[in-house]
């Protein structure tokens, strides 16, 4: 298990509200105002999601803009935690093949 949380519910929650906001302006265009009420308290409640979901982490996310993929940037992470937390790297090598041979099957 990993304490590195890909940002993709960020990600996913702007781009609603995004959608939600240029739905907005059609229906405040063609004057449909019971719509935009609605899709208001939509964009209300997504941003209030998202805000209770960001506090309740144990700190802020991080954003990391080098190369690599989330996957590989996570496995560097996990990496270097290693040292700090004081665990012998061979016995985490180790750990890590066994956990891919049970992932396997075999």
């Amino acid at each position: 298990m990993t304490n590195f949380l890909p940002a993709g519910i960020i990600k996913d929650t702007i781009t609603d509200i995004l959608a939600k906001s240029t739905e907005l302006q059609k229906d405040l265009t063609e004057q449909r105002l019971f719509q935009v009420k609605q899709g208001l308290k939509d964009i209300e409640d997504m941003a209030a999601e998202l805000a209770v979901f960001l506090e309740r982490l144990s700190c802020e996310p991080l954003i990391y803009t080098g190369t690599g993929t989330t996957e590989e940037v996570i496995k560097r992470l996990e990496w270097a935690l290693v040292f700090t937390e004081e665990v012998d790297p061979i016995e985490y090598i180790n750990y890590r093949e066994g956990k891919k041979i049970s992932k396997s099957g075999r």
